[in-house]
């Protein structure tokens, strides 16, 4: 009999969420930015790197979320 499991966690892609912003960063800055959506965002949410920051040029980062209130307040604090 073939057994299937269940994944421990899935990933889901980013179309999958209601909302999305872009936004760039100078090197250093993303820890700052994910500590904040830890502890201030509600709903499931993800980010995506689309290119890394040097010390030349900041990095490109798209995050997703489910939540209206959460794109909001992020759009707010982080623009």
């Amino acid at each position: 009999m073939k057994r299937t499991h269940a994944p421990l966690f899935e990933i889901r892609p980013g179309d999958s969420f209601i909302h999305a912003r872009e936004i760039r960063k100078p090197f250093g800055e993303l820890d700052r930015v994910l500590a904040w959506c830890k502890t201030e965002l509600t709903g499931e949410w993800r980010w995506q790197l689309v290119s890394g920051s040097t010390d030349q040029r900041p990095g490109r980062y798209i995050f997703y979320f489910d939540s209206e209130r959460d794109h909001f307040a992020f759009t707010l604090y982080w623009q």
